[in-house]
């Protein structure tokens, strides 16, 4: 074997057995393993391999929860005790500080290794349906959700190791290595371009609107659908600045699934007096792709964040003192985001609320005033008490992309998409956004141009592979 590829691999019954090399998956047949060679087989990999983790707990440290990038404008100094509360792990502090090596020479990248698993276990599909020979819709079907979850993962994985796009460079702009096959030796891990990445991502879900079932029941949440292709599509073109397709791509989501949930009705939680909660993730009808995080959703958060909230906004008793909650012990000081601790709905996947925002995003921009005004109450309006709610109507165009992007922030405060508006925000509307953190007396800035936007890949990935090119740092 001429290298190891640490980028992949799902260990999953079906393909994986522990005395066999990986070149032997390639051409042998394990005695005693079924491989998986039917539309049977390949529906079970999807329902219950691939729907699994959405992202890792590397960015842990840098938004204080186990998914992704959340949070990434908060300015906080961290005590001793939250930050034994929040982070187990030495590698969640360095992300936490922005240092230029996240993990260790001989550690994992958790985030870098799921998407790639989820990409490998989807290219194992797309192989396995070109062997079945015909055509069927329920072929085209397995073929659209695979492809979906594998768009799911590169648009992460790209948002997160890459600059953001920038239609000037993004051709040129070192992205992520794509994987499409299932080879797993003498592979070429060079970077493709953010556009080529992006490209692909496109092309996924473009399938997806064509040949998915328009939305799925609570029950099957975590099965891809044509809203989510739409919604995720609206998300990707947002991202590109694409505005006139963004709206496009939402409103044809919405469309097919557009419920907004009234958070008056949410239950207040049984542990910490005065938190709201969501729903049980199958009773949410604001979901719209169910994509398990894993972990414990804890996020510290700011006094900044906090006082963006409104009177009689209901948003806000989504967090919680630490003192408040039990699970963390007493000795902690600080405010928690709280709201999906209890229940069973820590989904990063889509989400109608996204969607009527990127809706009321892309209106502003495009300078549909009353439209954007409209998006922005249809959401509100489900989020306060009806005594202290009234419409907006902000008729200063540069004021009204202000509000939605504040809005933004107050709706999706635990999203990891937070990292990625601010590296758009800093790019295409050169907002300055910066973050200080402070840790155990050592303070650390990073600015609007700062390269630490962009996260580092791990020493491992780039010693074994070395035309895994790294990301420059400050």
């Amino acid at each position: 074997m001429k290298k190891s590829i640490y980028t992949i691999m799902m260990l999953f019954a079906v393909l994986v057995f522990a005395s066999c090399k990986r070149e032997e998956f390639l051409d042998v047949k394990p005695r005693g393993i079924v491989i998986p060679s039917t539309l049977a087989d390949f529906r079970l990999i999807l329902d219950n391999v691939v729907s699994a983790a959405a992202s890792g707990s590397v960015t842990s440290g840098l938004s204080a929860k186990h998914q992704s990038t959340a949070l990434m404008t908060d300015n906080t100094t961290l005590t001793p005790e939250l930050t034994l509360a929040l982070f187990k792990q030495d590698y969640e502090v360095r992300a936490y500080m922005f240092e230029d090596a996240i993990y260790g020479p001989t550690e994992d990248d958790l985030d870098w290794n799921r998407y790639y698993q989820h990409i490998y276990v989807a290219n194992v599909i797309l192989d396995g349906l070109e062997d079945i020979a015909g055509q069927s819709a329920e072929k085209s079907l397995l073929e659209a959700e695979a492809r979906l979850h594998r768009a799911y993962a590169y648009l992460h994985l790209v948002n997160m190791y890459a600059p953001h796009y920038n239609a000037a460079t993004a051709g040129s702009d070192l992205g992520v290595p794509i994987r499409e096959g299932i080879q797993l030796s003498n592979v070429d891990l060079t970077r493709a371009s953010v556009q080529a990445v992006y490209d692909l991502v496109i092309a996924d879900l473009t399938f997806g609107t064509q040949n998915l079932a328009d939305k799925q029941p609570g029950t099957l949440q975590f099965r891809p659908s044509k809203a989510a292709a739409f919604g995720l599509l609206a998300r990707t073109y947002l991202y590109q600045a694409k505005y006139s397709d963004a709206l496009a791509a939402a409103e044809s989501a919405l469309k097919l699934q557009g419920t907004i949930r009234d958070i008056n009705t949410d239950p207040m939680s049984m542990f910490a007096p005065g938190v709201r909660v969501f729903p049980n993730q199958v009773n949410d009808p604001e979901i719209i792709w169910y994509k398990d995080q894993g972990g414990l959703f804890l996020s510290a958060v700011s006094g900044e964040l906090l006082n963006l909230y409104e009177t009689g906004d209901l948003r806000k008793e989504w967090y919680s003192t630490v003192r408040n909650h039990l699970i963390l012990g007493s000795n902690a000081e600080g405010t928690i985001y709280a709201a999906q601790l209890v229940a069973n709905n820590t989904s990063s996947g889509v989400r109608t609320s996204e969607l009527l925002l990127i809706h009321a995003e892309c209106n502003a921009r495009l300078g549909k005033i009353p439209e954007a005004n409209k998006d922005l109450n249809e959401l509100r309006k489900k989020r306060f008490k009806p005594a202290n709610y009234t419409d907006i109507n902000i008729s200063d165009p540069g004021a009204l992309l202000r509000f939605v992007k504040a809005e933004r922030r107050r709706e999706m405060a635990a999203d990891a998409e937070r990292l990625f508006d601010i590296k758009r925000y800093n790019l295409l509307d050169q907002d300055g956004i910066s973050v200080t953190r402070t840790y155990n007396g050592k303070t650390i800035t990073v600015g609007p141009t700062s390269k630490k936007w962009i996260l580092p890949i791990a020493t491992k990935y780039i010693q074994i592979n070395p035309e895994i090119k790294p990301n420059p740092r400050d």
